[in-house]
């Protein structure tokens, strides 16, 4: 009887292990406050279109230039069809998988088309 609770102890610390480590190793989702664009920090904002392929290839790209650059940038993402940042896409007059940067002081410095990998990102963000 007590091989039996054993065994099953195993088996369920053999399925809940592997779920706690996918969400430690998740990657922290990208911000979505555009507010933070001229607080002082360098922000890059991404127009992510889930219908496109290349807006999930950025998105991997930007959380590995948040790994190497850390939080001296804003990272931030803005969404195709989402009513709350209409105004934002309508004064810079965004398309799907562009990239805007701005200066400390919120004035747009440059924009790009993605896919931009991690390193031309973070060399972007600190040529300024």
């Amino acid at each position: 009887m007590k091989l039996l609770k054993n065994k099953y102890l195993w088996i369920l610390l053999s399925i809940i292990a592997p779920i706690i480590m996918v969400f430690t190793l998740m990657p922290k989702p990208i911000d979505m406050n555009l507010e933070k664009i001229g607080d002082g920090q360098r922000s890059v904002v991404f127009v992510y279109d889930p219908n496109l392929a290349v807006s999930n290839q950025q998105a991997i790209e930007i959380n590995k230039a948040i790994k190497i650059i850390g939080e001296q940038v804003n990272f931030l993402i803005v969404k195709i069809g989402d009513p709350e940042s209409e105004s934002f896409k309508n004064k810079y007059r965004v398309r799907s998988a562009d990239l805007l940067f701005f200066n400390g002081d919120g004035e747009l410095f440059d924009r790009q088309v993605a896919l931009l990998n991690a390193e031309s990102l973070v060399e972007k963000l600190l040529e300024r």
